[in-house]
């Protein structure tokens, strides 16, 4: 009788031949996919098709160009170029501008510093910053003409229910289901401990709350962005501690300095202290399965 046993995702078969498991960036490429084309055609994100096209573009574009610059073997494979598709989709779903140059420029900035931007010990070194994560704190900070819409996601149960259940399925994919919950539920404690503080009616106190915690744009930043398993730490340990991290620095920043982009910003801010991370808990970096 065959049996079955598993090595990570990727399951083998009597014989020991593994069976591969498909690479999640096709799940995230889907879900993020459906979230944008939902947004544009039901919620007006107020994107225009010619920059999402250009995003694409000048992501794919720069991806190339550094793949063959630097004679990468999978510059000739369709998964060398998933990472440049799941980057510009988070571009157009994060960033919003009155231009048509923005959104391309952030595209082709995030990629190449996937490229230019690396670090970390031996057998654990990798880009620093995750690409969606520059480009919307680029966009918020320091381009004219450039901004984030978190608001244009809503606090929708049915819309909550999507992410949440896409997230689950796409962090579960990568096993970092823990970094996820660890950001969660600590943001949606210091979100609580504030709203008590302030001494809010327990019901509107509820339902502001639950229109903090289950927005679309904190559950989009909570299962694909602080859980990359490229620019995350790649101790479990480790991770659970930088989700902690990265919520209460947003807490501060928001509630404390009361400055905009709180989860962008402390997520930019703590991934340059990952590398420091993995020197010091060393563990072999994650690998997105090979594909054709």
């Amino acid at each position: 009788m065959n049996t079955l046993t598993w090595s990570g995702l990727v399951p083998r078969v009597n014989s020991g031949t593994p069976r591969r498991a498909p690479d999640a960036r096709w799940f995230q490429i889907g879900i993020l996919g459906s979230l944008l084309l939902a947004g544009a055609l039901w919620r007006d994100f107020a994107l225009l098709p010619a920059q999402v096209a250009l995003t694409f573009a000048a992501a794919l574009a720069t991806q190339a160009a550094a793949l063959h610059a630097l004679k990468r073997p999978e510059r000739w494979r369709l998964s060398g170029y998933l990472s440049a598709w799941v980057s510009a989709l988070g571009i157009s779903l994060l960033v919003r501008a009155d231009s048509l140059w923005v959104h391309p420029l952030l595209a082709a900035l995030a990629m190449a510093s996937k490229f230019a931007l690396r670090a970390g010990p031996p057998g654990c070194r990798s880009h620093v910053i995750n690409p969606a994560n520059g480009a919307a704190f680029a966009a918020a900070l320091l381009l004219p003409g450039a901004w984030l819409s978190p608001g244009q996601w809503g606090s929708q149960a049915l819309l909550a229910l999507w992410v949440v259940s896409a997230g689950l399925f796409v962090t579960g994919a990568i096993a970092r289901r823990e970094t996820a919950a660890a950001f969660l539920l600590t943001w949606g404690a210091l979100l609580a401990l504030r709203l008590a503080w302030l001494g809010h009616e327990p019901l509107l106190g509820a339902q502001v709350w639950l229109h903090q915690v289950a927005n679309g744009a904190t559950l989009l930043f909570a299962f694909f962005m602080v859980t990359d398993p490229m620019t995350t730490p790649q101790h479990r340990t480790a991770r659970i501690a930088y989700a902690v991290a990265v919520a209460l620095a947003a807490f501060a920043w928001q509630f404390v300095l009361f400055k905009p982009h709180a989860l962008v910003v402390a997520l930019f801010a703590a991934s340059w202290g990952v590398p420091w991370i993995n020197r010091a808990w060393p563990q072999r970096r994650f690998e997105w399965r090979e594909g054709p």
